[in-house]
């Protein structure tokens, strides 16, 4: 065989062998595609028809609360288009409403896609329309923190009525997906490297919080770029926040920007394995963190991109251990000093349904919490980016993969 046939041969078998790798760059995003996919949405649907529960008592506690209201009045933006957020939201210039009209739209946005109401459909997109077309930005020292709250929660309601003929017009449609890139990417693209304030630095739910926007913001708006970006940044991120002593040893890995404040935890070893980095602050705060990483790592997994099992062992060891505590077990002193401000209902079902629902891990603390103190909670929403974790993934359309062989990447 001659050396041009040869090499001809070469590049036809490369062509072959490269054609069956796709970068992230050409695959084409799943829509819907942020925390919920149709799939998922289906699934739901046909619990909430069957009244199964938990799935129908929340779907009636959605329906009865002011975010799921027929009637529903939109709250913001401020006349002026900006929105402006000091430390705590003081001041509060169209910040709690624009994290409520975030929640009402993604609310109504999952009413609609279950009933079929169109009424539903129609106060999301008068809503998303009210900020598409009137939030010109966001300032003060809060603004990144308020922009990846709210925009953890618009693309989840944008895909649902974007993919469902509701009937959003392509140009306000446009509109929305502008704002966002313009007005909320530039807030939290660079994540958190830490402000001052009352000895609290660079805690790392703000960050999370960003790349959980950053990502459902990439999906809405098919940016494989910034996608990719959010990515990386779970990447570093997620390692700082929750301790895990098998990889870490005896200190907490290194935030990836700026400096973690663990405040007056100073024991790193296994018997506080799981601690994450603001559990001496509050579980409050600490639950916003946990939720936001579990709420990107369930959109890439639409996406079809394995974040959960890439940290699999971490992410478990900060759900059983802050829903131990939250059970109230005695707290030693090696954990905070002695010291642990619980919360009320936050909920972790999303990262349960994965791990234990997909693929049969034993999480039983983590267990007893969503049945003790999340289900027994009346309230559709616990706060900020916590909206109805157990209505849209109390159980999985998936279905449980517990006892097969596992085929993490």
């Amino acid at each position: 065989m001659s050396f041009k046939k040869i090499l001809m041969l070469v590049l036809v078998v490369s062509g072959l062998l490269l054609s069956g790798v796709k970068s992230s760059e050409s695959q084409s995003f799943q829509h819907p595609g942020v925390l919920v996919s149709k799939a998922q949405l289906d699934f739901v649907k046909a619990q909430v028809n069957a009244k199964v529960d938990p799935f129908y008592s929340e779907f009636q506690h959605a329906q009865a609360s002011g975010f799921g209201d027929i009637n529903y009045k939109v709250k913001g933006p401020p006349a002026n288009g900006i929105i402006d957020c000091g430390w705590y939201s003081r001041p509060d210039f169209g910040c709690t409403d624009e994290d409520m009209d975030a929640t009402a739209a993604y609310i109504q946005a999952l009413l609609w896609y279950i009933t079929g109401n169109h009424a539903y459909a129609q106060n999301a997109i008068r809503i998303m329309n009210a900020y598409g077309k009137g939030l010109k930005a966001y300032t003060n020292l809060n603004s990144p923190l308020q922009a990846a709250w709210a925009s953890s929660k618009w693309p989840r309601a944008a895909e649902i009525i974007r993919y469902s003929n509701a009937g959003w017009a392509p140009a306000d449609i446009q509109a929305f997906a502008d704002m966002l890139n313009k007005v909320a990417v530039p807030q939290i693209y660079n994540g958190y490297k830490g402000l001052s304030y009352n000895g609290y630095l660079n805690n790392g739910n703000w960050e999370l919080s960003m790349i959980e926007a950053m990502m459902g913001i990439a999906v809405f708006t098919d940016n494989h770029d910034l996608f990719n970006h959010a990515v990386l940044f779970w990447k570093q991120r997620v390692p700082s926040y929750i301790y895990y002593a098998p990889v870490d040893g005896n200190h907490p890995a290194p935030a990836p920007r700026g400096v973690a404040n663990w405040l007056n935890q100073t024991v790193y070893d296994a018997s506080v394995n799981g601690i994450p980095q603001e559990a001496c602050r509050d579980f409050g705060h600490t639950s916003y963190g946990i939720s936001a990483t579990m709420a990107a790592a369930e959109t890439a997994h639409i996406q079809g991109l394995k974040l959960y099992e890439s940290e699999e062992p971490r992410l478990i060891a900060g759900m059983e251990f802050v829903s131990y505590y939250q059970l109230k077990h005695p707290v030693p002193n090696n954990v905070c000093a002695g010291m642990l401000r619980l919360s009320r209902g936050f909920t972790f079902v999303i990262g349960y349904n994965e791990f234990h629902n997909r693929l049969g891990q034993s999480l039983p603390y983590t267990k007893q919490w969503i049945e003790s103190g999340v289900l027994s909670n009346p309230l559709p929403i616990e706060i900020h980016t916590t909206v109805l974790e157990p209505l849209t993934h109390y159980a999985d359309a998936e279905g449980s993969k517990a006892g097969a062989p596992r085929h993490d990447q």
